[in-house]
């Protein structure tokens, strides 16, 4: 039982069926949870509206008691607009931690933002669809158009692979629909933090529109409800990422600095000082 103190005994033996480090470990949480409520000015009735979490629930977590639910608990970092790798006590593993990789929609701000990212950071900037281009030997359009999406798939699988590998550290901005890939997605999670760029339908169009690249609505009546489609369909997997930034929430600036902080938390860096002030 060596490291193991006199507080976290108690915890285990007033947590039957618990390990000490498990009871240690749901200690911490709900102390965490009780200064994130306290820096936030909630009261438990205000995050239990907040949140759609009980009362009751909050009382047992905040206390280190029950079994916790990790669904409900990313439900109260978003009440409380901590974050939930802080709140948990867990970071990015080292493993993953030179590598930022961005997800999300066509439109969302990944090469913008990603761009600068590695630029601040001074690491390499990757656009993944580039990539395997290049791995491919073929336009993207040109690949699907004579080998079809499983061409696109593979092509894909092995330029992210060979980004990976060749680099420790870098920013990938992802092609939008990757998420949709389960071994490709996994690869990606395990080797990079990612960050989901998420914005509303009405600026990834009008973003996409704006750069001239019409591809996404040319010859289609229901664009805007088709996008609306394909946002609902992928949330659960965007979701999935490290963190979340809404783009369609701050300036561009403004969105930078979140990433940077984003990756700063989740790394256990410094920010890196802004070069130009």
């Amino acid at each position: 039982m060596a490291g193991i103190g006199l507080r976290t005994i108690l915890q285990g033996m007033n947590n039957p069926g618990k390990t000490a480090d498990e009871a240690a470990f749901l200690g911490q949480l709900g102390l965490r949870v009780r200064r994130a409520r306290s820096k936030a000015s909630f009261t438990r009735r205000r995050l239990a509206e907040r949140s759609g979490v009980s009362e009751r629930y909050l009382a047992q977590l905040e206390s280190g008691e029950g079994n916790v639910s990790i669904l409900l608990i990313r439900r109260v970092a978003a009440a409380l607009g901590a974050d939930l790798h802080e709140l948990i006590g867990q970071r990015v593993d080292i493993g993953r931690r030179g590598r930022v990789a961005l997800i999300g929609l066509r439109g969302a701000g990944k090469s913008t933002l990603g761009k600068r990212l590695a630029q601040r950071q001074g690491v390499r900037f990757f656009e993944l669809d580039d990539e395997v281009e290049a791995e491919l030997g073929a336009s993207l359009e040109s690949v699907f158009t004579m080998y079809g999406q499983d061409a696109y798939r593979d092509g894909e699988r092995r330029a992210l692979a060979r980004v990976i590998e060749g680099d420790e550290r870098s920013v990938i901005a992802t092609g939008g629909s990757l998420v949709v890939e389960p071994q490709t997605y996994q690869f990606l999670r395990s080797r990079c933090l990612t960050v989901w760029l998420r914005a509303s339908p009405e600026d990834h169009m009008n973003r996409v529109v704006s750069q001239g690249d019409l591809r996404p609505i040319q010859g289609r009546d229901h664009a805007m409800t088709e996008l609306r489609t394909i946002l609902a369909q992928r949330d659960r997997l965007y979701s999935m990422a490290d963190a979340t930034i809404d783009t369609s929430a701050h300036d561009e600036q403004t969105c930078l600095q979140e990433l940077e902080t984003v990756v700063s938390e989740l790394t256990g860096t410094k920010i890196a000082e802004d070069s130009q002030g």
